[in-house]
């Protein structure tokens, strides 16, 4: 009988806890802005960074979704685009917190916290990308 083990990925860096506070799209690139950083992991030490940014490389627009669901239960599907371009316009800008990072094939899904004008919303960011993700940080 063949068998196959896969490994577990541990990364170096985290977005866990991390506040989105920006996401930009110039063509075929994603990227989100976290002001106050991420965290990098060393073995068991964990340290907060300075300003950072997560770039995803030739996305596929087609895959690439975000879900919000509020306290009534109705889950709204937005493009990426019109979402990051509709969202970070508005005044208050929204409040992004990710909670928790999944990776696979060619695949980043985000689990997030939304706040906008006091009210709250369960998110998912799901983006499809075809090389690999780049993490560039402050000291």
């Amino acid at each position: 009988m063949k068998s196959y083990e896969k490994p577990n990925l541990i990364l170096p860096v985290s977005l866990h806890d991390a506040r989105l506070n920006n996401i930009e799209i110039e063509n075929t690139i994603i990227t989100f802005i976290m002001e106050d950083g991420i965290r990098t992991i060393s073995g068991r030490d964990v340290e907060q960074t300075g300003k950072a940014k997560v770039t995803f490389p030739k996305v596929d627009f087609d895959f690439c979704k975000v879900y919000c669901t509020g306290k009534d239960n109705y889950r709204k599907e937005w493009n990426i685009d019109d979402f990051a371009t509709k969202l970070y316009i508005k005044k208050p800008k929204p409040i992004i917190d990710i909670i928790d990072e999944t990776y696979g094939y060619n695949q980043a899904k985000f689990s997030c916290n939304l706040t906008m004008n006091d009210e709250w919303f369960d998110c998912e960011i799901e983006i499809y990308h075809f090389e690999p993700m780049k993490y560039v940080w402050n000291e």
